[in-house]
């Protein structure tokens, strides 16, 4: 078998006297679209975080690409591979889009400033932005600035795209722009992790699906046996409850 290009291995992370994650392995295998889902601080971002190292955890291990991020010496390097993409869209204010998309190619991977642009524009033409490469980020919707972040992570051309709740900060008008960027990116094959409450695009386009509570993976199963059959009462009501909100 190959091996996944992200496991990771009971993982544990405490907040003082909080424990936010609590023994969670989850192999993403390459190719695959992984839904988590869940409520509100069952720990699905904080899980995210701990894949790129930007959160550290006291005990278990994430191998990115057969790399273990707790003992990896060269974090910058390991995150070229992981692209992320966030709730707000971390976008610099005094930078037009284009600086903003061609910033991460120069300064992380050394590309010469034509070829970061060159780079840049094929994204944000990926992304259905490209005419709003000159305009600073205030002048766009919501929309297009979280599109605009996903073009910026897209070219470092990283093995796993993740997404903390992408569009949960935007109008509910802009929210599809998204989600037809990201359906995009899984018909293309990218392998993807993303925490969403969108069930519909969960439903839609990923492969597996893990519903996360309090700090643990309480259910892990594919689509179609999520949503038809949950196992655990838990995951029913979540669903419930979020599925008349549809």
């Amino acid at each position: 078998m190959t091996q996944p290009i992200v496991a990771i291995r009971n993982v544990c992370l405490d907040y003082g006297g909080f424990r936010a994650l609590d023994g969670v392995s989850l192999d993403v295998n390459v190719g695959s679209r992984i839904v988590i889902c869940g409520p509100s601080g069952s720990g699905k971002s904080t899980l995210l975080r701990c894949v790129n190292g930007l959160e550290p955890f006291q005990s278990g291990e994430v191998f990115v690409d057969g790399v273990g991020v707790r003992t990896c010496k060269d974090l910058p390097k390991l995150r070229l591979g992981v692209g992320m993409v966030f709730q707000h869209f971390e976008l610099y204010p005094h930078l037009s889009v284009l600086d903003n998309v061609t910033l991460a190619p120069m300064k992380a991977k050394g590309l010469s400033r034509r070829e970061a642009e060159e780079k840049a524009r094929h994204y944000l033409d990926r992304v259905g932005i490209l005419d709003q490469a000159d305009k600073f980020p205030a002048r766009l919707s919501g929309g297009q600035q979280q599109r605009a972040a996903i073009a910026r992570a897209l070219t470092l051309e990283p093995k796993v795209m993740m997404f903390d709740e992408p569009t949960s900060a935007l109008d509910p008008e802009m929210i599809g722009e998204v989600l037809k960027v990201m359906r995009d990116l899984a018909r293309d094959g990218m392998t993807m992790l993303v925490v969403t409450h969108e069930m519909g695009f969960a439903r839609e386009v990923a492969d597996e699906i893990v519903f996360m509570d309090k700090g643990r993976i309480v259910e892990h199963s594919g689509v179609s046996a999520f949503f038809a059959a949950p196992k655990t009462a838990r995951a029913r009501e979540f669903l419930d409850r979020i599925l008349l909100k549809i």
